[in-house]
């Protein structure tokens, strides 16, 4: 029997499911903050255009809050 990975399933929504790169291996891949990694999240999620806005917005929070945490 084969062993699922952590790449073979997703809990709680089907966001990264159609990404060929997850955010996660981005962020080991780039050695980002949690903050970057979040931003980069966000902009792959939604393709609906009301809830990409959304998370378009959240990626720019996440993106500010990385320049406060720099600027300390």
């Amino acid at each position: 029997m084969t062993e699922l990975t952590s790449r073979d399933r997703q809990v709680g929504g089907d966001y990264y499911s159609m990404c060929t790169i997850q955010p996660w291996d981005i962020v080991i891949e780039y050695n980002l903050s949690f903050f970057l990694g979040s931003a980069i999240k966000y902009q792959l999620r939604n393709k609906d255009p009301k809830k990409r806005i959304e998370d378009l917005h959240k990626a720019i929070h996440c993106i500010e809050k990385e320049i406060e945490v720099l600027m300390k």
